[in-house]
């Protein structure tokens, strides 16, 4: 069979790489260079993607030394990067790593907005404080971050990927649907006047997926510290032996968007 000549490349006006699930200070001790494993791969694309989407838990433990070591690892990509807190992250840490430690335009809360190659992603802050001390593992939007989300979409319309760490909707994983996004109707709600959004982007599951919420794709980043296996397969609850993945997403210039996973 003869090798085929590679054709033109597709005609794409932006190119989203999306990590999730580092855990750095992970007990394993693998945390960093899993992560490494994954730059090092979208490094070496080329055209590089235009943005690093980055959906949560940066930490294990949210300690302000596994920041300091995400911040380390992190730094080879010096591109834009649009990231949010996920259940194992700390608030007060989080901000002073990444957000200088300011508080969000939603008091109080980690929310950001970001805009890159005419494109805006608005990075949510689905995080619970702890209770008695013990982690809450479910993820939540208040009535004011709703609000903010309505406001930032209302006032720019160019195309916006939501990003968030719970998935608002089961992905039919039984360890981890227990533990989504309370009130998911709320944010469907907020998206479904919005017809700009292009998809919502989460992490959490550890399991690289897609399905629809609000009308839109829904697309599971993979988790680069470990899988979180199907229901259906014979692995351990947390798997180790899986390679860390990462997703690329394409927006055409026709308005579609197309998501590849890479396992390294």
């Amino acid at each position: 069979m003869p090798t085929p000549t590679p054709g033109p490349r597709s005609t794409t006006a932006l190119v989203v790489a999306q990590i999730s699930d580092t855990h750095f200070g992970h007990d394993r001790g693998e945390a960093a260079t899993r992560t490494r494993r994954v730059l090092d791969a979208i490094l070496a694309m080329d055209p590089r993607p235009d943005v690093l989407v980055h959906t949560g838990d940066v930490t294990d433990h949210g300690f302000a030394e596994e920041y300091a070591e995400a911040l380390q690892v992190l730094s080879v990509w010096e591109g834009p990067l649009a990231i949010c807190p996920g259940n194992h992250d700390v608030r007060a840490p989080y901000v002073e790593a990444f957000l200088g430690g300011a508080p969000g335009a939603s008091r109080g809360w980690a929310n950001r907005s970001h805009s890159v190659a005419g494109a805006r992603f608005l990075m949510l802050d689905s995080l619970v404080d702890e209770v008695d001390g013990q982690r809450q593992d479910h993820g939540e939007l208040s009535a004011e971050q709703l609000s903010w989300l309505d406001a930032e979409l209302s006032w720019d319309t160019r195309p916006t990927f939501v990003c968030l760490h719970h998935p608002p909707a089961e992905i039919g994983v039984g360890l981890m649907d227990p533990i989504m996004l309370t009130d998911p109707d709320a944010l469907a709600e907020v998206l479904n006047r919005h017809s700009h959004v292009v998809a919502t982007l989460v992490g959490h599951a550890h399991t690289m997926g897609a399905t629809t919420f609000a009308g839109r794709p829904l697309l599971v980043g993979g988790g680069v510290v470990s899988t979180v296996p199907l229901d259906q397969e014979d692995h351990p609850v947390v798997w180790y032996g899986a390679a860390p993945s990462f997703a690329v997403h394409l927006l055409h210039d026709d308005g579609r968007l197309t998501t590849h996973w890479r396992a390294v």
